[in-house]
């Protein structure tokens, strides 16, 4: 009857809409862009540290950058640059708390450094002028380790997180001397690859960033409480909290890198599960890295592609039956 094709034919375009609204939904609800950043002198952005006092955030260049902290605006542009008299070897990590900006070069690939060093800037400002710091050099207590993330909590005390399968944290001593190295103490154990991380608002917790998630380990026994993926990356480096600390932000290496935003985990998120402890992951070096985040972006696109497959052979069966 013509009307029962006329109602199988609105069906199928009400179909249609419906999908078209959906696919790209659960597609862009994975990556929120906070800001890319522009600026051609940042290749391998390593860290982020949230200034709201300068209602900015500094990022550090890895390897072959010279002694410079760039501070990027709001749409991801350079502001200004803080620039140190210093030929760092392997910089990392970027830090900030109350009024001291913590620079960490604590990168040793081939693990052969006796020892790593941070520099400590007061009342940082992105003006472009070169400026006075402090340096504290630091050991480990059992040999060199390579490592991305450096914690300094609300007192000021640092605490470096290694990276590897048998990743640790150490603790640096509370006033750490100028003059001489310091002997950093092993507190706790910590997940595999991590490659950023903070202190939580509170400082009972601390967040951890690794290639595919964001781990929230206790301050007190550095257990994992919270486990959450993080948005797709081609190489997760960095990880600070909002300006107004409602969210948290994902950056990679790379030109034109993008930062991404994403829900601060909480009790609320899903629970870990027994692989989501420290040995949760794999010691894959960095240049598999890549290839983590686009597995998850395939089996994403290879779901959506059945699902749409599926409705089409339910569209033709309909169109093919007699009526």
């Amino acid at each position: 009857m013509a009307w029962m094709r006329a109602a199988r034919r609105l069906g199928l375009l009400l179909l249609g809409v419906v999908l078209l609204a959906i696919v790209p939904t659960v597609a862009a609800s994975e990556d929120t862009v906070a800001f890319t950043i522009k600026d051609t002198r940042i290749t391998e952005s390593s860290g982020l540290a949230a200034d709201p006092s300068g209602n900015l955030y500094w990022t550090v260049n890895d390897s072959g950058d010279r002694g410079v902290a760039y501070g990027i605006g709001l749409d991801g542009t350079v502001q200004g640059t803080l620039n140190f008299r210093a030929q760092p070897e392997d910089v990392e990590a970027v830090a900030l708390s109350g009024d001291r900006l913590y620079v960490a070069d604590i990168g040793d690939n081939d693990g052969q450094r006796n020892f790593v060093r941070v520099y400590s800037f007061l009342n940082p400002r992105a003006n472009g002028l070169t400026v006075t710091y402090h340096a504290y050099d630091f050991s480990y207590p059992d040999g060199p380790h390579d490592a991305e993330t450096l914690l300094v909590d609300e007192s000021g005390r640092m605490f470096i997180v290694t990276k590897g399968q048998d990743a640790a944290i150490y603790e640096a001593p509370a006033n750490p001397k100028r003059q001489s190295v310091n002997e950093l103490e092993k507190v706790g154990s910590a997940p595999s690859n991590v490659t950023d991380g903070l202190f939580l608002p509170g400082g009972e917790r601390i967040a951890l960033l690794t290639y595919s998630s964001v781990q929230v380990i206790a301050a007190t026994n550095y257990q994992v409480v919270i486990s959450a993926p993080i948005p797709e990356q081609p190489q997760a480096e960095s990880l600070t909290l909002s300006l107004d600390q409602s969210s948290l932000l994902v950056g990679s290496e790379g030109k034109r890198s993008k930062v991404y935003s994403m829900p601060v985990p909480s009790d609320a998120s899903p629970t870990p599960t027994p692989g989501d402890g420290p040995a949760a992951e794999s010691d894959v070096p960095e240049s598999q890295a890549n290839s983590w985040q686009s597995q998850r972006g395939t089996l994403l696109a290879l779901g959506l592609a059945g699902f749409v497959a599926l409705v089409a052979g339910i569209v033709v069966a309909l169109v093919r039956k007699p009526s």
